[in-house]
């Protein structure tokens, strides 16, 4: 295991050997670039708990297992998480802290107590792609299978098929999704409410940004519910989804249902019945008295962001089955409605692709009314840029790269644009509202739903709402259930939801970029230079 000790006196050097051994090991550059940025980030906050900062010293290896490669970051002294939040009032640790914690998931803390040293692991590589290459692969798998069924099974065998393993495995994988998801709501949004008290502790742009980015959340909602409505509904794939379930209820999503259903009886029963309303209820309650209650709190927003990375690693788990889901709900498609039921996919993924032009031009219209930019620089740079969250279907993955985009590129302040977007992040779910919204509008027009201005609204409450957990489809079956469709009817689209992800990611990174354009321009952060240059 190669170390070094680095001090400020030789951290450039340090830098330039960890940027050495890195690419000897073939990671990519922007894999290079997170892994230095970490460590710098390390460096400084652990070096401001110091009494004297310049003296700080810290123990940096690179370790390789299995083709793996960690950095293994080791800092003496008293125990002190890296990874959480140490000040409300200091700016420069805010703005730290927000950046560790949009790359949470590549790290890790641990304690040796025996030592006194403070640990953090860093894992910069990330299977990039590898989820949508196995859901194509689920997916042509299971399309091959259901054409053989189809083509050459006799109906007594593909009706055995159908109802032993097939409405089998989906219904154990559904039931263990609820099981999970209303945990995961719950504390990542009282997570999120802690982060967004954060972000308006730094004053009128911090709340220029959220109301920005909230607003074109709204737009996106309602764009996703006018082109599911013009898509139309699904009905080939209706005795699918209505296979083994009994006929939906009226529809019972209307405003008096939402007002009078929203606060529950218990603090139980939301989790029991998957009440997903309720239990954002309960998150956004408890998370605003917690930023309100006075006193040492620290345990216990930890203990909200353990249990919210936890309950995410749960759902995570849950999702390595995904590539399996879709090769045996396609091959039900098949077998039920033949081959042409693959035309009611294409005509969705068609309809969630059309959000990303849609942001494109919404995007360049707040750029010339509100920033008072001509919008052509904007378009010439961030089309060819949205191509990497396109590729990676990770907004996280490409926070390097759209930092620098933003200050290189779009002329924005190096300090303003460290602030905007990972704290942005938490709120442009652009792409996540708008396709999860198509969906919804048109599993609604399959079961003819009365569309009237009562349900409509409802229904645009609820997606807004949803939307902000960024969970996407996972939080769909009681939602579905209170417009009279068979929750399970979400079990035919989970699984091509890493294709709809693709544009949406891009969707969302590029509203993300906006919105700090935006707050820049009002701020006067941007240099028209930059912006301008071709």
């Amino acid at each position: 295991m190669d170390g070094l000790i680095i001090n400020r006196e030789n951290f450039s050097d340090a830098m330039d050997w960890l940027l050495a051994n890195l690419a000897r090991e073939k990671l990519k550059e922007d894999e290079i670039y997170v892994a230095q940025m970490l460590v710098e980030e390390l460096f400084v906050r652990f070096s401001r708990r110091e009494v004297d900062p310049d003296a700080f010293s810290a123990c940096l290896y690179i370790k390789k297992r299995l083709g793996d490669v960690r950095l293994v970051f080791v800092a003496e002294g008293d125990e002190c998480n890296p990874l959480v939040r140490w000040s409300d009032d200091n700016e420069e640790d805010l703005l730290a802290y927000a950046l560790l914690r949009a790359h949470r998931k590549k790290m890790s803390y641990a304690r040796k107590w025996s030592d006194r040293q403070n640990v953090v692991y860093i894992s910069p590589c990330e299977p990039i792609g590898s989820e949508v290459r196995n859901i194509f692969l689920g997916l042509i798998v299971g399309a091959l299978a259901g054409i053989l069924l189809y083509a050459f099974a006799s109906p007594e065998t593909n009706i055995w098929i159908d109802k032993v393993f097939i409405e089998s495995v989906e219904s154990v994988f559904v039931s263990a999704l609820m099981m999970a998801v209303a945990p995961m709501i719950f504390f990542s949004v009282i997570s999120g409410i802690i982060s967004m008290s954060d972000s308006a502790s730094l004053g009128r742009i911090g709340w220029r940004l959220v109301v920005w980015s909230l607003a074109k959340l709204a737009f996106y909602v309602a764009a996703g519910l006018l082109v599911g409505y013009c898509i139309g509904g699904m009905t080939e794939m209706l005795d699918v989804i209505m296979a083994g379930e009994s006929a939906p209820e009226a529809a019972g999503l209307s405003i008096r249902a939402l007002l009078i259903g929203i606060v529950p009886g218990n603090l139980v029963s939301p989790f029991e019945t998957n009440n997903i309303m309720q239990t954002l209820f309960l998150a956004c309650f408890f998370g605003v008295l917690l930023n309100r209650m006075e006193g040492e709190l620290t345990w216990a927003r930890d203990g909200v962001e353990f249990l919210s990375r936890f309950t995410m690693e749960v759902v995570g788990a849950m999702s390595h089955l995904l590539p399996f889901m879709v090769g045996i709900s396609t091959a039900e498609l098949i077998l039920h409605v033949g081959p042409w039921g693959l035309v009611a996919y294409g005509r969705l993924l068609v309809g969630a692709a059309l959000g990303l032009p849609l942001c494109f031009i919404i995007s360049a219209a707040l750029i010339a009314l509100t920033a008072r930019l001509s919008p052509l620089p904007f378009l010439k740079k961030a089309i060819p840029f949205s191509l990497l969250p396109f590729s990676t279907s990770s907004s996280n993955a490409c926070l390097p790269a759209t930092l620098s985009f933003c200050t290189e590129k779009m002329g924005i302040n190096e300090r303003m644009s460290k602030f905007a977007i990972p704290v942005g992040m938490q709120f442009n779910m652009d792409g996540t509202a708008y396709y999860v919204s198509v969906v919804s509008m048109m599993l609604a027009r399959t079961f003819d739903v009365t569309l009237d201005a009562d349900f409509l609204f409802s229904l645009f409450f609820v997606e807004f709402l949803m939307a902000l957990t960024g969970v996407g489809l996972l939080v769909m079956p009681s939602i579905l259930e209170n417009m009279g469709i068979p929750g399970a009817a979400v079990m035919h689209f989970i699984g091509i939801e890493p294709l709809m992800d693709m544009p949406g990611t891009a969707q969302s990174v590029v509203g993300n970029i906006t919105s700090a354009m935006l707050v820049a321009a009002c701020e006067k952060q941007v240099d028209a230079d930059t912006y301008n240059s071709v």
